[in-house]
């Protein structure tokens, strides 16, 4: 079992942020470190943000391919599992939630949306982002026991897949 572990002294920035310092990360040679980011905009979607902070629409409608999941690097594997769960595409103000300010880069994000229209993909998106990347965990809460043990099993499933997704990315 390849476990990736931190050596070096752990030390608490001012924004309350843990860091490391002395040798590094141990095994950095790992497969299950990604060679890039894991979540990013494809090429030629823009930041929907005016000057006052408001949103406008900046995916033309011929290029509505920009919301497919495979535009946005995520891992071969955890793509195909997303493909069989019947998600390939997110909506366009899912896009949108995601290009707000510096939220790709771990800000915050606050959205609503009615029930049932898509707020767990951003979510998980950006979890899985996090989780790939910085190698940290993530804390996810659910409003319903159904809902969690539902996002239990899919979750469990796609963060297996991703560990063994990372030399093919």
């Amino acid at each position: 079992m390849n476990v990736l572990r931190r050596s070096g002294k752990r030390r608490r920035s001012a924004s309350g942020s843990d860091s490391f310092s002395g040798s590094g990360v141990e095994g950095s040679d790992s497969p299950l470190l990604p060679s890039g980011p894991v979540l990013s905009p494809p090429p030629g979607l823009g930041r929907c943000l005016k000057d006052r902070g408001e949103c406008k629409q900046t995916i033309p409608d011929d290029q509505t391919d920009k919301l497919l999941l495979a535009n946005w690097g995520l891992p071969v594997a955890v793509l195909e599992k997303y493909h069989s769960f019947g998600v390939k595409k997110m909506f366009e103000w899912q896009a949108e939630c995601l290009l707000l300010g510096q939220v790709l880069e771990g800000k915050n994000l606050v959205y609503s949306a009615p029930t049932s229209a898509g707020k767990t993909l951003v979510a998980e998106l950006l979890m899985l982002k996090r989780v790939l990347e910085m190698r940290k965990k993530a804390l996810f809460i659910l409003p319903f026991v159904s809902v969690a043990k539902e996002k239990k099993y899919y979750l469990q499933v796609i963060g297996q897949i991703a560990n063994k997704a990372g030399p093919t990315w």
